[in-house]
């Protein structure tokens, strides 16, 4: 197995590029690069297609299933709402059923507009069945495991990654003839194995009939896998395959950074939301947690992040 961080040329540029902004930020020279360009009058970001990762919360709900953990999922809902949301993305129902939890939403008129559930493997499958009757009673449409197989990494070679697109491939047939559409969702690593000149994101989606699979594109792994144009590579590459993006900033300085609040970093959003033309279903604000860091809010994070999309033009 081969790991590289796309090209060589693509690797410099991408750190010159990370440097110059990371400087320009510093001395109050620009704005971030994702206020877009100066005088840039274009479309925006419907507050219908804002929506909100809940692993952002992970640490403030915890993983229980207790009635405090359901209690705090509660108040991240009632606080969401009062921010302007009205799509959440889950990646569990701590403990509710589809039925409590589809409840919970509808109580502050929320929608789940995709959902991260684990989708299994070839090695072990997953309730198809079960899985997507969840998904109707909770009203969602897009789904998929929040990760390919990489924590830690299980596959190694080609083939391997081939029988797994596939085996995706299959379950997307199956979500297809319920009306529901099974996505992939990326992380960096994706694009930093390669084999014979193509990623396991070409693998992805050369093993993966457009029909039965889509993507949500995470810009902050794209990025981080590939450099700092990547996103726009990718999306000029596979066009409207691409149905979500996971809109999660990265800290200037010494490239990769860290995960950023959205519009704090160094992403250039207005050209990746240009590039994507108007493919895109759901703009999904994400911050992983820092776990063990009380300084970190997830409160602020979401707040920022919605304000971001909801000004931001392109």
């Amino acid at each position: 197995m081969e790991t590289m961080h796309g090209s060589w040329a693509r690797t410099l540029r991408g750190f010159i590029v990370a440097t110059v902004v990371a400087l320009f930020l510093a001395t109050g020279a620009v704005s971030p690069a994702s206020a877009g360009p100066p005088g840039h009058a274009g479309r925006g970001v419907p507050t219908s297609k804002i929506s909100v990762q809940l692993w952002t919360f992970a640490e403030y709900i915890g993983f229980g299933t207790d009635a405090a953990t359901i209690a705090r999922t509660e108040e991240v809902f009632s606080r969401l709402k009062e921010m302007g949301y009205r799509n959440v993305e889950p990646f569990t129902l701590s403990g509710l059923t589809a039925q409590q939890y589809r409840a919970l939403l509808d109580k502050y008129r929320l929608k789940a507009s995709a959902r991260h559930v684990d989708v299994g493997t070839p090695q072990n499958p997953a309730d198809i069945d079960q899985i997507l009757r969840d998904n109707r009673t909770l009203g969602i449409t897009y789904f998929g495991s929040g990760s390919t197989p990489i924590f830690p990494p299980v596959y190694t070679t080609e083939a391997e990654w081939i029988a797994y697109a596939e085996y995706i491939d299959g379950l997307g047939a199956v979500a297809r003839r319920h009306g529901q559409t099974l996505m992939v969702h990326n992380h960096d690593i994706e694009f930093e194995t390669v084999f014979g000149g193509r990623t396991v994101f070409d693998i992805l989606m050369a093993s993966t009939k457009p029909k039965n699979v889509v993507f949500q594109l995470d810009l902050y792994w794209a990025t981080n896998g590939g450099g700092i144009d990547n996103p726009i590579d990718v999306i000029e590459r596979y066009g409207n395959r691409i149905k979500l993006f996971h809109v999660k900033d990265m800290a200037a300085g010494a490239f990769p950074g860290r995960i950023e609040i959205v519009g704090d970093g160094i992403i250039d959003f207005p050209s990746i939301f240009r590039a994507a033309g108007g493919s895109t279903k759901y703009y999904v604000v994400e911050h992983d947690p820092r776990f063990g860091d009380p300084t970190f809010d997830p409160f602020v994070a979401a707040q920022e992040g919605f304000d971001y999309l909801e000004r931001v033009t392109f």
